[in-house]
């Protein structure tokens, strides 16, 4: 079968470059001068590169790099990795690469990665192609500085799905770098930027292009390990988590420990898939200046957003509120409450001394009234599933209490039988 496209290419370049195919294929055959290799591998050049790396001087200049530093080359064939050359600064910053290959052809397909390490944090840069003879490639790779002061972080997209017992949140930050010196943010107390859910947040998750060597879960907090460059594009971390709430209102705080500019809630309006009932929230900024509208992607779904032009110092927090949650009726607590004072009466007047051996008699009238209550109760709860007052999940858990109780009522009511 025959391969096409960057893999096509990174086998071809890896052919180029002396080394095994990265896929088991046959060789491609193509005869001519050129001794049965495509031409584009026949007219394979090679030249030296030399990569000049430079740090700030402190006064907004560049000045030479100190030696020590490794510098990596890594070949690009259609976007797969082909090869890494790898060598180290001498004095003046400067390092020389032998023998990197390069066609002028078919130079659309072929690109180069440089990048330096120092401190732990990589400095790449990407190039098309390698420069003229006599030139270079010139990389800076400042010594990294470990504070947030310059950090700026952004809600992106806080999503809001509510269910009849918790609010499923899908939230993203992004964290930029506004100063001119790198942010190292594994050397910070703790290992890392913290970035906690809001208060009563439980059971975070990241997403899954999360990369697990920058960015963690540890308890109730995300944990960016990684480093921040001035100028790059922002880096953003998405994570999901629950909020469980026992009112109709739950009050958003979220603290960031770095300056919050921005955000951006969105939550569904109308009944949603697998839902039982309408469970549209109302977002209420507790900022003047802001307020919620009603917007539709166009596709028949409609949503309530709240944009958030901020300026918040670290720490202070955001804050909103989410209005119209599905809290279930109070009669829920109220006659699970009064199951557990039944089963608690059952076992305390329930039990009667009988006689001089001392066994317990059991009290016809208190189990069968018991039995009467909990038939009722388990009435009441099928009818408020019907209604979609009550999920079903907890009525199965609560099903399976009351029907365990019932069991033993009706045992001992049995025991009663034989003994009369």
């Amino acid at each position: 079968m025959t391969r096409s496209g960057p893999c096509l290419v990174a086998s071809l370049l890896a052919l180029a470059l002396g080394l095994p195919a990265p896929y088991a294929q046959p060789a491609p055959s193509a005869v001519g001068d050129s001794g049965g290799l495509p031409p584009f591998l026949a007219k394979m050049q090679r030249q030296p590169l030399e990569v000049r790396v430079v740090e700030q001087d402190g006064t907004g200049g560049l000045r030479p790099a100190p030696a020590g530093l490794k510098a990596t080359v890594t070949i690009l064939g259609g976007g797969s990795k082909v090869k890494d050359y790898v060598g180290q600064t001498v004095e003046g910053g400067v390092v020389r690469f032998e023998g990197i290959p390069t066609n002028p052809e078919v130079q659309r397909l072929i690109g180069y990665v440089v990048s330096v390490e120092r401190d732990g944090v990589r400095y790449p840069s990407e190039i098309a192609a390698l420069p003229a003879p006599g030139g270079w490639v010139e990389v800076e790779a400042s010594a990294a500085r470990v504070s947030t002061a310059d950090l700026v972080a952004e809600h992106a997209h806080i999503d809001l799905i509510p269910d009849e017992e918790n609010l499923v949140v899908r939230q993203s930050v992004r964290l930029s770098n506004r100063g001119r010196q790198v942010a190292n943010l594994a050397a910070l107390p703790g290992g890392g930027l913290r970035i906690p859910v809001p208060e009563g947040g439980k059971h975070p998750e990241l997403h899954e292009d999360a990369d697990p060597r920058i960015v963690e879960v540890r308890g109730t907090d995300i944990w960016f390990k990684g480093a921040l460059l001035p100028g790059a594009e922002p880096t953003q971390i998405t994570f999901i988590y629950t909020i469980k709430y026992d009112e109709p209102v739950y009050e958003w705080s979220q603290r960031l420990p770095v300056r919050t500019r921005g955000a951006f809630i969105v939550a569904p309006v109308g009944r949603q898939a697998g839902q039982r009932v309408d469970t549209t929230l109302d977002l209420l900024p507790r900022t003047e200046g802001h307020r919620a509208e009603r917007t539709s992607n166009g596709q028949g779904r409609d949503f309530e957003v709240l944009r958030m032009d901020l300026d918040l110092a670290p720490d202070e927090p955001l804050r909103f509120a989410i209005a119209g949650l599905p809290v279930g009726s109070s009669w829920k607590a109220w006659s699970l409450l009064g199951c557990v004072v039944v089963v608690v009466l059952g076992v305390v007047v329930g039990f009667r001394p009988q006689g001089a051996e001392g066994e317990a008699r059991l009290s016809r009238a208190h189990l069968e009234n018991e039995r009467d209550r909990l038939l009722k109760a388990l009435g009441r709860m099928r009818k408020a599933v019907e209604r979609g007052r009550l999920p079903a999940a907890r009525f199965e858990r609560e099903q399976e209490a009351i029907t365990a109780r019932l069991v033993s009522l009706y045992r001992a009511l049995d025991r009663l039988d034989e003994r009369e």
